[in-house]
């Protein structure tokens, strides 16, 4: 597959976290938009930000989630979590995502309450579209490290907030460390949730925990985030339940939960028809595009442009969009592939 194709195919990111999207170049950018300087410590900090030191896969892990206070520290003045998002949003439109969804648990701090760091986010995603060229939705994140009550002020919250923007606020992200927390915990804050219109995108079988995944199975939700331990019965519940998955290469790799590409759970998901998209998880952390990403799944699963066109198809199809807005990005999309056939 060529690597110019692509890059300038239209694409569709549907599992990106905002703390953990910011590239390299763009950290700095930021550090010194916040700072006016970046000192060696904070060049330090980055280049820890996307080191992956070696040790068994649980630590690995571990580690990966503890990166994210790096980020956390930049975005929590309402001037930092403005400029990092334009930043995000700038770095997937210049890859060629002309729909991205962006997902990120509302944060209070001394500077802002969690209504005002959602609606910070919100209005930067509104001059976003126009400057970009890009359409942008939230799924508001329920971290399950921080607890139930936490998450149903959140999901009130986002409840709140789609009501008020519905063009923009599309879904619920259940996300943190998986390790940590019950799914039984947020069950009666997510099914709030979805009496309430909002679709749910929720981690899931992340890690190594069977009994927790059929749960999530049986409660049933619109897309599994990275489902690297379903079962086979799982994955054929996830075909009969309409469940996409969302499976990210890079990130299963560097974080341990996937010893290489050549054994990630997307060639057994490719070679039995379920319904999967590839996305970047945290594009920052992990040095990665979503280009790059289906280079590496066309290069070790053998995928030809029919194949891409599938997957392209999947995450249309899977997206979170209003029905006009897929019926644009289709068009798009078959339009691409029809002047590029030669390629």
């Amino acid at each position: 597959m060529d690597l110019s194709f692509l890059k300038t195919m239209p694409k569709v990111e549907l599992h990106a976290h905002l703390n953990g999207s910011l590239k390299m170049d763009s950290i700095q950018e930021l550090g010194m938009e916040l700072y006016g300087d970046n000192s060696d410590e904070f060049l330090r900090e980055i280049k820890h930000f996307v080191e992956f030191a070696s040790g068994n896969d649980e630590d690995k892990l571990n580690k990966c989630f503890q990166k994210f206070q790096f980020m956390h520290k930049l975005t929590a003045t309402k001037e930092g979590l403005e400029l990092a998002t334009e930043k995000v949003i700038r770095d997937f439109a210049s890859d060629n995502v002309f729909y991205l969804e962006l997902r990120t648990t509302p944060k209070a701090n001394s500077n802002m309450s969690r209504r005002q760091y959602i609606e910070i986010i919100l209005h930067t995603l509104e001059d976003c579209h126009k400057k970009y060229d890009i359409i942008v939705k939230l799924l508001v994140s329920i971290d399950r490290s921080q607890g139930h009550q936490v998450a149903e002020e959140i999901i009130d919250l986002a409840i709140e907030m789609r009501n008020k923007y519905p063009s923009l606020v599309k879904g619920i992200d259940l996300s943190g460390n998986p390790a940590i927390g019950c799914f039984e915990d947020f069950v009666e804050s997510l099914q709030k949730a979805k009496n309430a219109g909002l679709k749910l995108a929720l981690h899931c079988a992340e890690i190594d925990n069977e009994m927790e995944t059929q749960e999530m199975l049986d409660f049933n939700f619109d897309r599994c985030g990275h489902g690297t331990f379903l079962t086979s019965q799982q994955v054929e519940q996830c075909k009969k339940q309409l469940i996409t998955i969302e499976c990210c290469l890079t990130s299963n790799v560097k974080c341990g939960t996937v010893k290489g590409y050549d054994l990630h759970h997307f060639k057994y998901l490719f070679e039995n028809k379920v319904k999967a998209v590839i996305c970047t998880d945290d594009c920052g952390v992990f040095d990665s595009t979503l280009t790059e990403e289906l280079l590496i799944a066309c290069r070790t699963y053998g995928l030809n442009k029919e194949h891409v066109y599938g997957l392209s198809k999947n995450a249309i199809e899977a997206s979170f969009a209003s029905k006009e807005e897929k019926q644009v990005m289709l068009k798009r999309t078959d339009e691409y592939f029809k002047d590029n056939q030669d390629i």
